[in-house]
């Protein structure tokens, strides 16, 4: 009895942890000849932190998982193996996110909403974030994350 109420208190604690952020959401708005925008929900503590967050979702989309209707990367740039990805490359990814590598691809952020609460009382702020395609494909080649087209 006592470890069945220590697990259900676990899983409890896990869904009030991770429920604490909302879900980030990204859709395409428009590409360029090596860019694309793409408009992101995301939710942060503060101002920054969502906007941040905003840029560094948008990355992991075009990396993990694609942009559906978009020309350059409707399919996921690396794989959807997220995890495993990240594992095999570590050192890459822990640059790229960690130490917040990803700006440099970033174009522009424009906030196009206030950073305001939701119904769920959870703060966002919606984001049209420009990413550049092409550097962040010829570095992911140069670090040997994918092969170069072609080859």
């Amino acid at each position: 009895m006592r470890l069945m109420t220590r697990n259900f208190l676990l899983l409890l604690l896990s869904f009030v942890v991770f429920g604490l952020r909302g879900q980030d959401k990204v859709s395409y708005v428009s590409d360029g000849t090596e860019n694309i925008s793409l408009r992101v929900l995301s939710y942060g503590k503060k101002s920054k932190e969502a906007m941040d967050n905003a840029e560094k979702v948008a990355i992991q989309t075009i990396l993990f998982r694609g942009i559906p209707g978009s020309n350059q990367v409707e399919y996921p740039m690396i794989g959807v193996n997220e995890k495993e990805i990240q594992e095999q490359h570590r050192v890459y990814f822990k640059e790229l996110f960690d130490k917040e590598r990803y700006h440099s691809f970033i174009i522009s952020n424009v906030p196009i909403s206030r950073f305001e609460k939701d119904a769920t009382k959870k703060k966002r702020i919606i984001v049209d974030v420009k990413v550049n395609i092409r550097a962040l494909r010829l570095d992911l080649e140069q670090n040997g994350i994918i092969r170069k087209f072609g080859f």
